[in-house]
């Protein structure tokens, strides 16, 4: 630092002296050029000479300086000493309770609930519609009405009103719910008519005597009203169904299902039904068939995105048939794997006892035969696998492979005798059957829903000569359209064919019988709603559009093309 200060000392000298210089040398130049005038005004210059030295050495003495740090102050005690105290500051404010008035909305009106509707239409076929339900309103209680049902045929393809049908059907229902259980009941009246109308081409013609079922059923359910750790349900009905041939046949049934759950991905469920069938007729007496099952499982995840359950079956009854034993054991284990978000693969291995009863038999097929052989299908084991997932939020799908062997599988022969009556028969031995399905739907808020399914069936008898009256494939069609919340179109199609049936050939003398391919069935339907207001509606609905007489069963075809408009009210 001190010797910068000199430097700089040293360098505003040396300024000064230059700029000295450069003024006597001013100075001089003056002088000269004033004697340079007055010589040219004498008129005699004198030769004159003029020395200038500017190059001059000042030399300063070296000015010196002496920096001393100020030397520490020596510390005194400070007396008295300081003493430090460390208390604790208990601090406390008084509650703070803003006063904030938060925004309220405008409660919104309950919508008026309709408990009552009736729906009424007549198409071709001479065929009237009427269906109703009366309810009570908005109770979070009870729930109870009844329900109306009726829709007739008063001719059909063959023979005029030798080929009429009806069915009707009324309903008693309620339901009471408190804080812990949820109970009902129904009593239940159904009455199905239809006239044997088959006609074999050059043959019998069918005589038009009409086959009746009338059905008288009630029954009673309970649950745990609250969803918890564990659920119950208990059901219980009887039914009694009378034909037109005199047959009568009771039945019982109850049904328990149960579930603990350990935690989000344990559970223990165990599954109960009991089912007792006596049927009768004039010339076969009181049979009592009973079938009692129960399935324990527990469901859990072993490892991530795999859930599991696991379990068995076990089944007692008395076979009709005497080539079962009254005791089986069936696997009953299910699987679901996620693969990726909305995209899962499942299995099953499953076995069970198939119920088959005149109850279901008659739902299936309103033409059989007076004492018609029953017997239970022991589905020995089944193989499920497949796939299913959701795209986008509105398409799912899925798609698999069943396969299964099935004893006493039952299947429909045309009589005889008389062609126009089905009789049952079983193959007792092992019949594989395998399907081959996919499913895809689309559902666009309430606007449009679409539902498209195949199924491929293969079959393969043991004792019977083919699977008679079951189709080998099926394609079907559901889709619903909303326009604007005004007007509802509904179009449903089904596709099925690869049947085959067991061909009377009746001569004079003698019949005979041959197994035939039944046409392919394929039937288009549309209905269109108009809601003319919240309470009032009219309908127009088209059945078997293209009018094919196809066969769901062997000399039986269908109605053809079918009309009907009509209303329904709210009220």
């Amino acid at each position: 630092m001190k010797d910068n200060l000199v430097h700089g000392q040293l360098s505003i000298a040396r300024l000064s002296l230059v700029a000295m210089d450069y003024r006597l040398l001013t100075v001089v130049m003056l002088l000269f050029v004033n004697a340079l005038a007055n010589a040219q005004d004498q008129g005699e210059i004198q030769k004159v000479e003029y020395e200038i030295i500017k190059d001059r050495e000042i030399k300063l003495p070296q000015a010196s300086r002496n920096f001393e740090k100020v030397p520490p102050r020596a510390a005194e005690p400070i007396k008295p000493e300081i003493v430090y105290n460390f208390k604790n500051l208990s601090f406390t404010t008084p509650d703070y309770n803003p006063s904030i008035r938060p925004m309220k909305l405008k409660t919104e009106a309950i919508g008026k609930t309709y408990g009552n509707y009736i729906s009424a239409g007549y198409g071709n076929f001479a065929s009237p519609y009427v269906e109703g339900y009366a309810t009570n309103k908005r109770d979070k209680n009870k729930f109870y009405g009844i329900k109306l049902f009726h829709r007739s045929f008063g001719s059909g393809p063959v023979g005029e009103g030798n080929s009429a049908s009806s069915n009707t059907e009324v309903k008693l229902f309620g339901k009471v719910m408190t804080s812990k259980i949820a109970a009902g009941g129904f009593l239940q009246l159904d009455h199905r008519a239809a006239k044997f109308y088959g006609t074999v081409p050059n043959g019998f013609v069918g005589d038009g005597a009409p086959q009746t079922y009338s059905v008288v059923s009630l029954g009673t359910d309970v649950a745990n009203a609250n969803k918890g750790d564990f659920n119950y349900g208990l059901k219980g009905g009887f039914s009694y169904l009378r034909d037109g041939f005199s047959a009568t046949e009771n039945e019982v049934s109850l049904n328990f299902t149960s579930g603990y759950r350990i935690d989000d991905e344990k559970s223990i469920n165990i599954d109960a039904d009991y089912f007792l069938m006596n049927r009768k007729t004039e010339t076969l007496a009181s049979n009592a068939r009973h079938v009692f099952k129960i399935r324990p499982s527990y469901r859990f995840s072993p490892v991530e995105n795999l859930s599991l359950s696991v379990g068995f079956n076990t089944a007692f009854e008395n076979d009709t048939l005497g080539t079962e034993k009254s005791f089986r054991f069936y696997p009953n284990v299910h699987a679901t794997y996620e693969l990726s978000d909305g995209v899962q693969v499942f299995g099953a291995l499953t076995g069970d006892i198939d119920r088959v009863s005149l109850h279901t038999l008659s739902r299936e097929n309103i033409w059989l035969n007076q004492n018609v052989g029953l017997n239970n299908t022991n589905r020995t084991i089944e193989i499920l696998g497949g796939l299913k997932g959701k795209l986008s939020g509105k398409v799912a799908y899925q798609a698999g492979l069943s396969i299964a062997n099935l004893k006493n599988l039952y299947f429909y022969q045309n009589n005889l005798a008389t062609p126009s009556k089905f009789d049952v028969v079983f193959d007792e031995g092992n019949v594989k059957r395998t399907n081959l399905f996919a499913e895809l739907g689309f559902a666009h808020a309430q606007n449009v829903r679409l539902t498209l399914r195949g199924d491929y069936f293969g079959y393969s008898t043991d004792k019977v000569a083919e699977a008679f009256h079951r189709p080998t494939y099926r394609l079907s069609f559901n889709s619903t359209f909303n326009i604007y919340n005004k007007l509802v179109l509904d179009v449903d199609m089904l596709g099925q064919g690869g049947m085959k049936g067991l061909a009377a050939e009746i001569t004079l003398t003698s019949g005979t019988r041959r197994t035939v391919d039944i046409p392919g069935a394929f039937d288009l339907n549309a209905k269109a709603t108009y809601l003319v207001s919240n309470q009032f509606s009219v309908f127009a609905s088209f059945n078997n559009i293209l009018n094919n007489n196809y066969q769901m069963y062997l000399y039986y075809p269908v109605r053809g093309f079918q009309a009907m408009v009509g209303a329904s009210f709210s009220f």
